[in-house]
C-alpha cells in the first residue's frame, strides 16, 4: 500500500488492532466507511498473547449477579460499581457475538467448556487451549478483512488527535507512515490502543504496548484516571521476553512452591495460589525478600505436575512447547516464575456510553 492509497477523510477510525479495536470495527454499522489502524500489523498485539481465557457468567449455576460479587471482592472496595455491573451482565451477549463472529472456544459436547481462575467463585473462564486471545484475534481479523467498509492501515504510528482549533472537537489523526506525517479526517475516532507494560523492566506485554494512546489522549486535554493501578501477573517466565504462565494452570490444579517446595502462598492468603493476582504477586515478592539474596532476579516455581499429564497436552500446549523451548519439561520439573507487569487498569476517562 502507497500512501496515497490512504483516503483522507473516513467516518470513523480505530487506532488499535487487538481484540477490542477489531471487535469494534466490526459492531460499526457497514454503512461507515472505517479505517483501523496498528502500528505494526494485525498479527501483533497484546491480546494476540492472552491465554488463560475470558470469563462470562454463561453457566446454570452462574449468574452476572456473582460475577459482580467476586469482582467487587476482587477490587479491594477499589471499583467502579457502575462499570462492574455493565462489563459482567453484557459480557454473556458478548461472548454469544463472538460464538457468532466464528471464534472457536473449546467445548465440552456441545457446551462451552469452562475453567477456574483466581478470584472466581465459579467455573466461567471460556477458553481456546492456552492460546485464547490469538483464537480471538485470528477470527476478528479474518471477520474483519471480508468488510468491504474496513480499511486496515498496518505500521501506521498515531501521533496526536487533530484538533480543530476553533471549536476544541477532534476531526481526525495525525499518522506517522512510510517516512511521512499526513492528517487523516474522520467524524470519529476510537482509540483501542491497549496498555503501557514496557514502562516496566519486565513484562509480559509485546514490545508494542508503550502506552501510546493514553499519552495521545493526555496531549489533547483528555483526562486520565488510575494509572497507578497496574496488574502484575504472579507467574511470568523467567526467561527473556517474559512469557506469561496463564493463571488458569493454577485454576487446573498447578501449585506454587519455594526452593524447599512448600506452597508459601497460602502463608499470605487462605486461598492460596488461587488468591487475586495482586495478593499473588505480593505474596511472590514478598516471600522473595525473606529468602533471596536479589529478589529483582529471584524466582519461585509452578509446578504443574499435580495436573494430569493428558489434561496438561489438551489444555496448555503452547506452555509445554514454550518451556520445552528453554529446555523445561513441564511434565517432570517445575517452572520458574515471578510476577511481570501484566495490564494496565487506569487509562483514559470515559463514561458507559456507547453507539
Amino acid at each position: 500500500m502507497n500512501l496515497l492509497d490512504i483516503p483522507n477523510q473516513f467516518d470513523v477510525l480505530v487506532v488499535g488492532a487487538g481484540a477490542a479495536g477489531l471487535y469494534t470495527a466490526l459492531c460499526l454499522p457497514e454503512t461507515l466507511k472505517v479505517g483501523l489502524i496498528t502500528k505494526e500489523t494485525v498479527t501483533l498485539s497484546a491480546s494476540d498473547w492472552a491465554q488463560g481465557g475470558i470469563a462470562a457468567a454463561v453457566a446454570p449455576e452462574d449468574s452476572p449477579q456473582l460475577h459482580i460479587e467476586d469482582t467487587l471482592k476482587a477490587g479491594a472496595g477499589l471499583c467502579d460499581l457502575e462499570a462492574v455491573e455493565f462489563l459482567a451482565e453484557q459480557a454473556p451477549s458478548c461472548i454469544q457475538s463472538l460464538v457468532n463472529l466464528g471464534v472457536a472456544f473449546d467445548r465440552h459436547g456441545s457446551n462451552l467448556a469452562l475453567t477456574l481462575e483466581a478470584a472466581h467463585s465459579r467455573h466461567r473462564v471460556l477458553h481456546a487451549a492456552d492460546t485464547t486471545g490469538r483464537e480471538v484475534t485470528t477470527t476478528l481479523t479474518a471477520q474483519v478483512l471480508r468488510r468491504q467498509n474496513i480499511q486496515v492501515i498496518q505500521q501506521a504510528l498515531a501521533l496526536s488527535l487533530w484538533i480543530e482549533p476553533e471549536t476544541g472537537r477532534c476531526q481526525g489523526i495525525s499518522l506517522f507512515y512510510q517516512g511521512k506525517v499526513t492528517h487523516v479526517r474522520a467524524g470519529a475516532v476510537i482509540l483501542a490502543t491497549g496498555g503501557g507494560g514496557q514502562v516496566f523492566a519486565q513484562t509480559t506485554n509485546p514490545a508494542v504496548s508503550t502506552g501510546d494512546g493514553v499519552a495521545i489522549a493526555w496531549r489533547a486535554g483528555a483526562m486520565l484516571r488510575d494509572l497507578e493501578f497496574v496488574q502484575f501477573h504472579p507467574t511470568a517466565l523467567t526467561k527473556p521476553g517474559r512469557f506469561l504462565i496463564s493463571e488458569a494452570v493454577r485454576g487446573e490444579g498447578a501449585h506454587l512452591v519455594d526452593n524447599e517446595g512448600r506452597r508459601f502462598a497460602f502463608d499470605y492468603h487462605p486461598a492460596g495460589e488461587l488468591a487475586p493476582r495482586d495478593v499473588v504477586s505480593r505474596a511472590i515478592f514478598g516471600h522473595l525478600q525473606h529468602t533471596a539474596a536479589d529478589p529483582a532476579a529471584a524466582h519461585v516455581w509452578l509446578d504443574m505436575r499435580p495436573i494430569p499429564a493428558d489434561k496438561i497436552r489438551q489444555r496448555f500446549p503452547n506452555i509445554v512447547n514454550v518451556c520445552q523451548h528453554w529446555g523445561i519439561d513441564v511434565f517432570n520439573q517445575p517452572i520458574p516464575v515471578a510476577p511481570a507487569a501484566h495490564y494496565w487498569m487506569g487509562g483514559i476517562f470515559t463514561d458507559l456510553q456507547y453507539f
